[in-house]
């Protein structure tokens, strides 16, 4: 009945280099059997989450991010797990991009940057990583013609992208995954997290791209 949290995770946490980037924390928790594990992306959602797992009877880890990140939801907002929530949601959505902690903040930028040159996209904050909510990631496949992108500070293996994969592959959809793929280095939060491949940018260059095919 062991309840984790572990912080400094991934490359946003910046100068303190690779030594310091927790990046298959998710895959290794996601491997215990019954272990929930979940990633806010705000002060709320945290706050709501050690709750959550401390009154769940079993193993949960929650995995906490060093950059500052602004407000997103009321005090009041539940968050159960095995739940996630839909930031932008449109009937002309030509995608999804999910996401969690961290690149949260980077999905809402692209979807800003892809608002004002009149693409829409689906914003879905993934905070239960597991048991991720398979109802909605199918329903967002099947509002976006099976456009569905994962965006996390993560290795490619085993984490974000990997749970939604699972959780749609019975209802025919395919999963783009944005995650880091190399070892990596030292440098400012920013920096890193376009370096490896996760900022606004490249969701967007994801997006324009996802259309295209």
């Amino acid at each position: 009945n062991i309840k984790l949290a572990g912080s400094h995770a991934g490359v946003s946490i910046g100068e303190d280099g690779p030594s310091q980037m927790a990046l298959e924390d998710l895959a290794i928790l996601r491997a215990v059997p019954g272990c929930a594990v979940v990633y806010p992306c705000d002060a709320v959602s945290t706050e709501r989450l050690v709750a959550e797992i401390a009154q769940r009877p079993g193993m949960a880890y929650m995995r906490t991010s060093r950059p500052k990140t602004p407000v997103r939801y009321a005090a009041d907002e539940p968050f159960p797990i095995g739940g996630s929530k839909v930031l932008t949601q449109s009937a002309n959505d030509v995608a999804a991009v999910i996401a969690a902690g961290v690149t949260v903040g980077e999905a809402m930028k692209a979807y800003e940057q892809l608002k004002g040159d009149g693409i829409s996209i689906r914003v879905i904050d993934a905070y239960s990583v597991q048991p991720i909510d398979a109802t909605t990631m199918i329903e967002a496949g099947r509002a976006t013609d099976g456009v569905l992108i994962t965006v996390e500070d993560h290795y490619s293996t085993g984490g974000l992208g990997d749970a939604v994969s699972e959780a749609v592959a019975g209802a025919g959809f395919a999963v783009h995954r944005l995650a880091v793929r190399e070892v990596r280095g030292s440098g400012q939060p920013d920096e890193l997290l376009d370096r490896y491949g996760i900022s606004a940018r490249h969701i967007v260059d994801a997006v324009r791209a996802a259309r295209r095919g």
